[in-house]
C-alpha cells in the first residue's frame, strides 16, 4: 500500500493468537503487556489495522487482562490485519521480535465483527503453588455457606470489601501445596486469584509469608456453551497452518 492509498476495510481479517508468558515478562502489568505486543508487531512488519481517531493505535483486544506476577500459558488476543497473511509466518515473525518470557503458540482466523473475545469469557483455571495450600484451602471451603468470603480490593481508586465465595467455581487439591481452582472470569463477573489468596490468609489460616511466595499461573480460559462451559484452547489448534 502506497502512501496515498486508502486501507481497504474489506480486505482486513481478525487473528486470534494463542500465547503464553512467563518470566521475566509476567512482571509486566497489563498496559505494558499490550504495549510490549504492539511495538513487537510493529517491528515484525505485520501489517496490523489501526484504529482511527489522533490517537491511532494496532487493533488488538485480549480475552482478559493478565495481573502483574501472573504466569499464563494460554492467552489470547485477536488482532485485525490490513489484509492477510502466512499464519505461520506471522506467528514466525512476531517470536523473532518479543522480548523473553513472551511466546505466540498459534494462530487462526476468525470472524469479522463478531462477539468480542473478552465477552465470550465465562470462567478461568489457575494453578497455585505454595506451602501449605491445601490445609488452608480445606480450612476455607468448611466454613458454613452463610459465611461470606470477605477481602479487599481496590475500586474506582478506593479500597471495597466483597464477598467472593459466589465466584470460585471448583478448588481441585492436587497436593499439600499445588491447588487448581475455576474461577468465573470475563467482563461481567471475575475473581482475581490473588484475592483467592487473600480468603486464604484471612479465614482458611494460611501464613502471610507463604502466601507471598505462591506461584499463580492462569492455566486455561473457558467460554460458554449453550449448556455447559468449554476450554477455550478447543477450537485452537497447536499447529500454525492456515
Amino acid at each position: 500500500m502506497t502512501e496515498n492509498q486508502t486501507p481497504d476495510a474489506s480486505q482486513q481479517k481478525v487473528i486470534r493468537l494463542r500465547f503464553c508468558r512467563y518470566d521475566p515478562a509476567s512482571w509486566l502489568a497489563h498496559l505494558d503487556l499490550m504495549r510490549t505486543f504492539e511495538r513487537s508487531i510493529r517491528r515484525a512488519g505485520i501489517p496490523v489495522a489501526y484504529s482511527k481517531g489522533f490517537n491511532p493505535r494496532p487493533q488488538l483486544s485480549f480475552a482478559l487482562p493478565i495481573g502483574t506476577g501472573l504466569n499464563t500459558m494460554d492467552d489470547y488476543f485477536d488482532m485485525t490485519l490490513e489484509r492477510d497473511m502466512p499464519k505461520a509466518d506471522l506467528v514466525e515473525k512476531i517470536n523473532r521480535s518479543l522480548p523473553e518470557g513472551l511466546s505466540i503458540l498459534a494462530a487462526r482466523p476468525v470472524e469479522k465483527g463478531g462477539k468480542s473475545l473478552m465477552s465470550q469469557i465465562r470462567a478461568a483455571e489457575y494453578r497455585l503453588d505454595g506451602e501449605h495450600l491445601a490445609d488452608a484451602a480445606r480450612q476455607l471451603a468448611a466454613l458454613p455457606a452463610d459465611i461470606p468470603w470477605v477481602v479487599r480490593k481496590n475500586s474506582k481508586k478506593r479500597m471495597v470489601e466483597t464477598d467472593i465465595r459466589p465466584l470460585l467455581l471448583s478448588c481441585d487439591i492436587q497436593d499439600d501445596n499445588t491447588l487448581v481452582i475455576r474461577v468465573k472470569a470475563g467482563s461481567r463477573e471475575n475473581l482475581r486469584p490473588d484475592l483467592y489468596i487473600q480468603a486464604l490468609v484471612n479465614q482458611g489460616g494460611l501464613n502471610e509469608m507463604a502466601a507471598a511466595d505462591t506461584v499463580m499461573t492462569r492455566i486455561s480460559l473457558l467460554i460458554e456453551d449453550p449448556d455447559q462451559l468449554e476450554r477455550l484452547i478447543s477450537p485452537i489448534p497447536l499447529d500454525h497452518e492456515d
